[in-house]
C-alpha cells in the first residue's frame, strides 16, 4: 500500500510537476487514510458488537464496466431491504467517522447539495445514493479505480497487480478482502438488515479470493458484447476525466497511452473470466451468468 502512494505522488509529479493537484495527492489522501484507519480501529472500542456478525450467502454483482452491472445493483436495492452502502458511507465505512461526519451529510441534504458527478458525465453520483461498493478498495489502495481516479493511471508502469487481484501475493490479497469483509460486517451492524447485495465490477479478477472468503457467496455475471461496453466505458472515463478537468493538464502522449491501456484491461477483464470458467475453477452452484440483452428484454425471465 505504501509502494502504491509513493508511486502514485511520483507519476503526480512527473505529470503536473509541482502543481496543486500534486500537493493534494501529498497532503489529502495519507491524511484521509489515516483518518479512515483511525477510526475503523476505534469501530472496535466503541461497536464492538459488530465484530461478532456473519456475512451470510453474500450476493455479489460482477462483469465488465457498462454491463448492466450498475442497472442491475440499482434494481435489487431500491427497496432498501438488502444491504448496500451509499456514496458517503464508502467514503467513511468507519461507525465511528460515520458518527462524526453524519450532521455534515445531513447539512448537505437538506440543502441538496450531493450531487458529485452530474448525468453528462454518464454516471451519476451523489453523496446520499447507492454506490459501487468497488470503491470500498480505495481505501486499501487496491483497485482498477486507484489507476482512473489517480495520476497513477499515467505512470510508465502499468501495475497488473491492480487489476489481477487474484494473482497478488496471498497476504495483500487476503488483507484487501479481510477488510471488505470487516466493512460488510459493519454496514450490517448500521442497516440491521442481513442479506448483502454488492457490486464490485472490477472484483471480476478477485473471484477466486473472495470465493476462498465467502465460499457461500452467489456471484451475478453480467455479461454484454465488448463492442458495446469498452466504448462506453471508454467515454465515461473520458467525460470523467472531463468532467474533473484533467483533460487539458495532462500531456496528449500520456492520456493517449492511458486509453489504448484501458482498452487492453477491459478485454483483459473478459478473458479472465472466460478462462476461469474454461477451467471449471469456478463452481457452477456458485455463478449465475447473465446475458445483458436478457436483463432488458424480460427481467422476469432473467431469474427463473
Amino acid at each position: 500500500m505504501l509502494l502504491i502512494y509513493y508511486r502514485l505522488l511520483i507519476s503526480a509529479w512527473k505529470t503536473f510537476g509541482l502543481r496543486l493537484i500534486f500537493w493534494r495527492w501529498l497532503l489529502f489522501l495519507p491524511l484521509f487514510l489515516l483518518f479512515t484507519h483511525f477510526t475503523l480501529f476505534l469501530d472496535k472500542i466503541f461497536f464492538p458488537q459488530y465484530q461478532k456478525l456473519q456475512v451470510k450467502n453474500p450476493v455479489f454483482i460482477i462483469g465488465n464496466p457498462r454491463s448492466g452491472t450498475s442497472f442491475l445493483h440499482n434494481l435489487l436495492t431500491q427497496t432498501e431491504d438488502f444491504v448496500a452502502f451509499k456514496t458517503w458511507q464508502i467514503f467513511f465505512p468507519a461507525l465511528t467517522a460515520r458518527v462524526l461526519v453524519k450532521p455534515i451529510i445531513n447539512y448537505l441534504i437538506r440543502h441538496n447539495l450531493t450531487q458529485m458527478m452530474p448525468e453528462s458525465s454518464g454516471h451519476e453520483v451523489y453523496l446520499d445514493r447507492v454506490e459501487h461498493d468497488e470503491f470500498l478498495f480505495v481505501h486499501k489502495l487496491d483497485t482498477q479505480f486507484v489507476l482512473l481516479l489517480s495520476p497513477l493511471g499515467l505512470d510508465d508502469r502499468e501495475y497488473p497487480e491492480l487489476r489481477l487481484y487474484d494473482r497478488q501475493s496471498d497476504s495483500r490479497r487476503y488483507s484487501s478482502v479481510k477488510f471488505f469483509q470487516e466493512c460488510l460486517k459493519r454496514q450490517i451492524y448500521y442497516t440491521k438488515k442481513e442479506q448483502v447485495i454488492a457490486h464490485i465490477h472490477f472484483s471480476t479478477c478477485r473471484i477466486k479470493t473472495l470465493l476462498e472468503t465467502f465460499p457461500d457467496a452467489k456471484f451475478i455475471y453480467l455479461v454484454r458484447s465488448p463492442q458495446e461496453t469498452i466504448p462506453s466505458h471508454l467515454t465515461l472515463e473520458y467525460n470523467t476525466f472531463k468532467n474533473q478537468k484533467r483533460l487539458n493538464n495532462i500531456p496528449k502522449a500520456k492520456l493517449q497511452r492511458y486509453f489504448e491501456r484501458r482498452y487492453r484491461y477491459d478485454l483483459e477483464l473478459y478473458r479472465y473470466f472466460y478462462e476461469l470458467q474454461k477451467k471449471a475453477e469456478i463452481p457452477s452452484e456458485n455463478i449465475m451468468v447473465l446475458p445483458y440483452n436478457l436483463l432488458c428484454s424480460d427481467l422476469e425471465k432473467s431469474f427463473t
